[in-house]
């Protein structure tokens, strides 16, 4: 180190009268600083944006930035050991009531659906299936402070009434379990309350931090959040049922061990125009506050990405 800034402050002196020299060195992790001045056709200001947009495209590539639930911003790094997605999502079709992708023909290849529960009440399926490829149901859910297990309130109903009017579906799980006891305990209860419908798409995971102050799942570290979400998802596929994670941005960087549960296929939540997700995902969820003729009110909104049926 002592050489190289020897080196470095005689060329300083030698070429001062060439380059200006502005420079200041202070030490490791310190401020750099070069002066411009002899270099036409660039400014400082241009120089910085350039700088600033190339730091973004090598830390799009090499991290998933997401901010926390206390608003920190981390940084985490993409493994290597998952599969990127190959999507250009400039061919992204956003011209009609529901998102959609195009292939290089301009045809649409995905696939548009719903995700509902006892939140949406009673739906007019018949007018609902002339408008989706396929509907999630929410089978039931644990209680995130009590730790109940309990069925959707409508979960029986939109299921007859959904297979009855022809609309292929799947069901979902809201979990809280706080180990893989308790997630083998959940994946149990969903596989004796499946009924003889017709169900053509995998059973769903649902993992979410729930963001209140007394949720049972609050303290839990990444290991556990992990061990409880594969408790129910092995216990799922030695079953010989298809299964699925679903869960947003912030839970999957920074509550998993992604490359775990990567064994399985995800669908992936994300608010946004497009998705900003390094790995292959089968679903995407855009936005909450959809309109679907045959609901009263908001309804999410998803495009499959993959076959998984």
């Amino acid at each position: 180190m002592k050489k190289r800034l020897s080196i470095f402050l005689m060329m300083c002196l030698v070429g001062a009268g060439l380059m200006g020299c502005q420079k200041d060195y202070y030490g490791k992790g310190q401020p750099f600083t070069m002066s411009t001045s002899k270099l036409p056709g660039y400014s400082n200001s241009e120089i910085t944006a350039l700088s600033q947009d190339n730091y973004d495209r090598f830390m799009h590539a090499s991290y998933i930035v997401v901010t926390d639930k206390f608003g920190e911003v981390r940084k985490i790094k993409i493994s290597p050991n998952i599969k990127r997605h190959e999507w250009d999502f400039s061919n992204l079709d956003n011209s009609g009531s529901f998102k959609n992708y195009l292939d290089e023909n301009g045809n649409a290849v995905g696939k548009v659906g719903i995700d509902v529960s006892e939140h949406q009440g009673a739906i007019d399926w018949e007018k609902v299936a002339a408008n989706v490829d396929f509907a999630y149901i929410r089978l039931g859910y644990r209680g995130y402070s009590g730790g109940g297990l309990l069925l959707d309130g409508y979960y029986s109903a939109n299921m007859e009434a959904a297979t009855a009017a022809g609309v292929p579906v799947g069901v979902y799980f809201y979990s809280q379990a706080v180990s893989y006891e308790e997630g083998v305990e959940e994946a149990k209860f969903v596989l004796s309350n499946l009924g003889e419908y017709n169900i053509s798409y995998p059973i769903v995971l649902d993992r979410e931090d729930p963001m209140v102050d007394d949720a049972r799942t609050n303290d839990l570290s990444v290991e556990q959040h992990t061990a409880a979400a594969m408790g129910f998802m092995e216990t799922i596929a030695a079953s010989g049922r298809k299964v699925m994670m679903y869960t947003n941005r912030m839970y999957y960087s920074l509550y998993l061990d992604i490359e775990q549960v990567y064994q399985y296929p995800v669908w992936y939540a994300q608010y946004a125009d497009e998705p900003d997700w390094p790995y292959e995902f089968a679903i995407w969820q855009y936005t909450e506050n959809g309109e679907v003729p045959g609901i009263s009110g908001p309804v999410d909104l998803n495009l499959q990405m993959m076959n998984i049926d």
